[in-house]
């Protein structure tokens, strides 16, 4: 199979040629050697590197990527296909499939964990189902999920703690993205063939989005993004929280809301950080689609309209492509709310920088289901439309069908 010409590491975010892929050997006898990629991918010490087994390079032939090479050292034979920037093991659908980097940002105690922890067990459990496919983890990728986001969501039944920055612990797993392939059926000439796409989540801790210089080495994936999901908390905007009861608000935070960095801060960072690896001008519009999602929708749904298309629950699934229709009236309820709300600066800042931007509103554990302000502790979650920004970010870059 001919394979595409360049990849994007979906660890280290550099992106290479095909010739440029390394091998590395897998044989547990072959002697360890100073492994300086890894020890700078892992933000380790190089004076006293970490070991592994030899790397070398592969013998491509017309951007055809062999399935083994021999190790020049022991002369066994090696399966282990590694980005060579910082030696990570390769997912096969990085070489083979659709890079889909899906950068999940806000500030601090936006419910960026939830969203991750619930939309991962959405799309193995039912989403990718119901498109008639399957999503599986890759190398060590499902261990790390249930034993964390998992383990706490839905055993333990307890809300997550907040995302610790990685200039505050650089060991806390930040800088390692959780990597799925999304493996969907296609018919070509009237046979059926599996397409595959390479889906990589990051649960970005609020504060690593406060400063451009950690940013630009801390969240290098969002200028490589096939979509932002830009999660609102709706409790930020003053005209809505004074609506609500101080209990209701106090239990769908963590945090004070004056301790956390505005979302039009947040965007202008973003931005400007994308536009400074692109090499862009002010005056032109990115064209990575944004969609710009209310998280904790539990929240605020009694300030919701009722016969509101947001109450009802979402039918792409159902429908098996992306309803259009459903996308438009989302889009239109959620700008009303905005400007009901004061926050015409925000979407004036989306307007302003990007060129394909959509509204959604979402709730990653359900309604009426806070965690218990004592324990932490929730019911089983039960999401309301979380599947919708990233289903339409999917169709936007071709990997579902849309329906009108």
């Amino acid at each position: 199979m001919v394979l595409k010409t360049s990849f994007i590491c979906p660890f280290c975010f550099e992106e290479h040629k095909i010739p440029e892929v390394q091998f590395r050997c897998g044989n547990k006898r072959c002697k360890d050697v100073d492994d300086i990629e890894m020890t700078k991918y892992e933000n380790g010490d190089i004076n006293a590197p970490k070991k592994g087994k030899p790397t070398f390079n592969a013998e491509v032939k017309k951007f055809r990527i062999p399935k083994s090479e021999n190790c020049p050292e022991c002369g066994s034979e090696s399966h282990k296909i590694i980005c060579p920037s910082c030696h990570n093991n390769l997912p096969e659908s990085t070489l083979l499939g659709k890079d889909m980097i899906i950068s999940i940002v806000g500030s601090r105690d936006t419910g960026k964990s939830h969203f991750v922890g619930v939309i991962i067990n959405e799309l193995i459990e039912r989403i990718a189902v119901k498109f008639g496919g399957a999503m599986e983890g890759f190398d060590d990728t499902n261990e790390r999920y249930r034993s964390g986001f998992y383990q706490k969501l839905f055993v333990d039944m307890q809300k997550l703690d907040l995302t610790k920055s990685s200039t505050e612990d650089i060991n806390n797993d930040a800088y390692r993205p959780l990597i799925f392939t999304l493996k969907l059926k296609r018919k070509v000439l009237f046979m059926e063939t599996i397409e595959n796409f390479t889906l990589v989540f990051f649960d970005t801790a609020g504060e690593d989005l406060n400063d451009e210089d950690t940013m630009s080495t801390v969240n290098k994936y969002i200028c490589k993004s096939s979509g932002i999901i830009f999660l609102l908390d709706p409790l930020q905007f003053p005209q809505a929280r004074h609506q609500l009861d101080d209990e209701v608000v106090e239990r769908a935070s963590s945090v004070n809301w004056q301790q956390a960095t505005g979302s039009g801060d947040i965007m202008t960072r973003v931005s400007k950080l994308i536009r400074n690896d692109r090499n862009m001008k002010t005056s032109k519009k990115i064209d990575i689609p944004v969609a710009a999602v209310f998280s904790k929708f539990d929240a605020i749904e009694p300030l919701i309209p009722k016969g509101s298309m947001i109450l009802e629950n979402s039918p792409h699934c159902d429908q098996q492509a992306f309803d259009l229709s459903d996308k438009h009236n989302i889009d239109s309820e959620i700008k009303g709310l905005l400007s009901e709300w004061g926050a015409q600066s925000f979407m004036g800042q989306i307007d302003v920088n990007y060129s394909n931007y959509s509204y959604f509103g979402v709730s990653s554990l359900g309604l009426n289901n806070n965690p218990s302000k004592d324990s932490g502790r929730i019911e089983k979650p039960r999401p309301h439309r979380i599947e919708d920004p990233l289903l339409w970010i999917l169709n936007e870059n071709k990997v579902i069908k849309s329906s009108k």
